[in-house]
């Protein structure tokens, strides 16, 4: 393997089962000698890619890359307008915000917004998170026809946490669910402590599709609240699909909901 596609392993090994890792670890995690994998991972460290802790010699993901990512999505005008939206629903609620796409079967952060409340659940741009285990992820995934839902299923992935589905007929339900009511949730899903409910909105232009979530402690939003929540997501959906031309009955002939 060249030296760029080993950085590239690394990135999308350290997106998947990040937040660091060591030299032995990458090695075993990626087949690669010992030696290799500290070359690599001291040369993405001298560029910026990564940086070193020089307490537990492990590497994390460096500012260069968070800088570069702040710029994904800038001036796509679904985004721009999505991401004010949050904000202001952040200010009114205190809870933290963000908007996520879906990539394969795995959903990726693109942009998120830090709440005031005490306990705050806040996931940084490019988090890479299984689509089927989260409520962004399967209302990304709602808006496919149910055969590419299964395509990318064939082997049903491993639950990250208990209460995640556990086959595609599973996955199926919880989708058939977001198509009914137009909102997901998720508690204890994908990580541990952690709740969310999410929208999912499209531009009808370029086909551009993104999740809306709130994120919090699943211990101290109860039910009530979440409904509440997932009404103001709902609202700001409703707002950024008029403007956008995005049309939800337009799916009902593929099983996406309305």
């Amino acid at each position: 393997m060249s030296a760029l596609s080993n950085a590239v392993s690394v990135l999308r090994w350290l997106g998947r089962n990040g937040p660091e890792a060591g030299v032995t670890q990458v090695a075993a995690a990626l087949g690669l000698p010992k030696s290799t994998a500290s070359r690599v991972l001291k040369d993405m460290a001298v560029h910026g890619l990564l940086e070193r802790d020089p307490a537990t010699a492990r590497y994390r993901v460096g500012m260069l890359l968070l800088e570069v990512g702040r710029h994904y999505g800038a001036g796509q005008p679904l985004v721009e307008a999505a991401d004010a939206a949050l904000a202001e629903l952040t200010r009114r609620t205190g809870h933290a915000t963000g908007i996520s796409v879906l990539d394969g079967i795995n959903v990726v952060v693109l942009r998120s917004r830090a709440g005031t409340r005490p306990l705050r659940v806040v996931t940084p741009p490019g988090n890479r998170g299984p689509a089927w285990a989260t409520s962004t992820g399967r209302c990304l995934l709602a808006r496919l026809d149910d055969g590419e839902i299964a395509a990318r299923f064939r082997v049903f992935p491993r639950p990250p946490l208990p209460a995640a589905p556990r086959s595609l007929a599973a996955l199926m339900e919880r989708i058939r669910q977001v198509r009914a009511v137009g909102w997901e949730e998720a508690e204890e899903e994908s990580m541990p402590g952690v709740g969310a409910v999410s929208v999912a909105v499209a531009d009808s232009r370029t086909d551009e599709a993104l999740a809306l979530y709130f994120a919090f402690s699943a211990l101290h939003v109860d039910k009530r609240e979440r409904r509440a929540l997932a009404a103001l997501l709902r609202e700001a959906a409703a707002r950024l699909a008029v403007r956008f031309g995005d049309v939800p009955a337009a799916f009902a002939g593929r099983g996406a909901y309305g």
